[in-house]
């Protein structure tokens, strides 16, 4: 079994998300009616101020709303509305009610602005791990162009369209359990704003009329440009350099199913487990710790900003499916270190991650998530560069 096995074992053993409930047909029906008397309302509201000032262009305001889909929200010279993220996946339309496999744009051209929202399932993630909304307003077109692209149908696994099947003509899904669906919402200086919303287990995005097959590239995509983005705002003489405690509980540095390993705010803006870290680092600090009892103590500590980045090839490397898994076992006969290193750095964006190494009785270099490998080499010799030889 890889060490990436055993770790969905391990967390899937402490906890899995319970699934979403079916969506409420009724309450789905009474939204859709409340949407429309408010879309009337206001057209009859807009229709009065027009025929005070203008006798041209009411036929067309009043004849403008019949329902039904259309291929992309209408512009209007009036306000625009604030493109907020949804925090009900309850809202999001019905997948198989949508329309798929048309040559309509699943957005209209034009968006200044796309936000990812992550949309919480069932109980959702923890408060700690929710990751907040992603505002991009770099490379918006790449990413319309990217909608727009994705295939016609319900994609399968391998990101091709699926063979249709006429004995089951509706939608394949897995039952896997999700924490959060993601949500993209397209802002526009003309019309309103365009949600999509994707679907991992049923693979497919979908707006309020329209639905595409989803193309999973699009997640990395988005993330790039985002990381990007933040790098190019971000000064790198105003990202601090990390600090060592002078001292902790050992416990924070054992794995558990409530302890999943070191905090890592860097991998959120990332899609994919493959590099740990993708983007340029700007600060590290390395801290080794002896433990007395319960507590783990400073020994030593060294940090660095120029050549910080020397040291992301190392831990790419360290961290790679290649690496055998350690032999320090696993939660609960996982023993408690006697001494270790960590390892935290800052990248060009602002984040950090957290990395640990632990040297006695068992040597074995952890990330977030990770059970636990292997230390390479390379990574020992880099902190023997910082820190002096390890111990054990």
């Amino acid at each position: 079994m890889s060490s990436d096995d055993s770790d969905v074992r391990r967390l899937l053993a402490d906890a899995v998300p319970p699934l979403a409930a079916p969506p409420d047909r009724l309450a789905a029906v009474g939204s859709r009616v409340r949407r429309r008397r408010r879309r009337l309302a206001a057209g009859s509201a807009a229709a009065l101020v027009l025929a005070v000032g203008l006798t041209v262009g009411v036929p067309q305001l009043v004849a403008g709303d019949r329902g039904g889909p259309r291929p992309s929200p209408a512009a209007t010279d009036g306000p625009v509305d604030e493109a907020a993220c949804p925090d009900d996946i309850g809202r999001r339309p019905g997948l198989e009610s949508v329309r798929y496999g048309d040559d309509v744009p699943l957005v209209p051209a034009g968006a200044v602005e796309v936000t990812a929202c992550q949309v919480p399932v069932g109980g959702g993630p923890r408060a700690a791990d929710r990751v907040g909304p992603r505002v991009l307003t770099t490379g918006v077109d790449e990413i319309v162009g990217l909608l727009n692209a994705m295939p016609p149908t319900q994609t399968g696994p391998d990101g091709r369209p699926r063979v249709a099947d006429p004995t089951d003509p509706g939608l394949r899904c897995t039952p896997v359990a999700r924490y959060e669906e993601t949500a993209y919402v397209l802002r526009y200086p003309d019309r309103a704003p365009v949600t999509v919303w994707t679907d991992d287990n049923c693979a497919v995005a979908v707006t309020d009329s329209h639905g595409r097959g989803l193309d999973r590239r699009l997640f990395g995509a988005f993330l790039d440009r985002y990381r990007a983005q933040l790098a190019a705002a971000t000064d790198p003489a105003t990202v601090a350099t990390p600090a060592c405690p002078t001292s902790m509980p050992v416990d924070r540095v054992r794995l558990t199913p409530s302890n999943p390993g070191p905090p890592d705010r860097i991998a959120v803006n990332q899609a994919g487990p493959d590099t740990v870290l993708m983007t340029p680092l700007v600060a590290l600090a390395a801290c080794r710790y002896e433990v007395d009892g319960g507590n783990a103590r400073l020994v030593r500590r060294e940090t660095r900003r120029d050549g910080a980045d020397a040291l992301r090839p190392v831990l790419n490397a360290a961290f790679a499916r290649s690496v055998p898994a350690s032999d320090c076992g696993d939660w609960p006969g996982y023993p408690p270190p006697t001494a270790f290193d960590t390892v935290t750095v800052a990248d060009a964006t602002g984040a950090t991650a957290e990395f640990w190494v632990r040297h006695t009785p068992c040597r074995s270099a952890v990330r977030a998530h990770h059970r636990g490998s292997e230390p390479t080499p390379e990574l020992l010799a880099a902190l023997t560069r910082l820190l002096g030889p390890p111990p054990g």
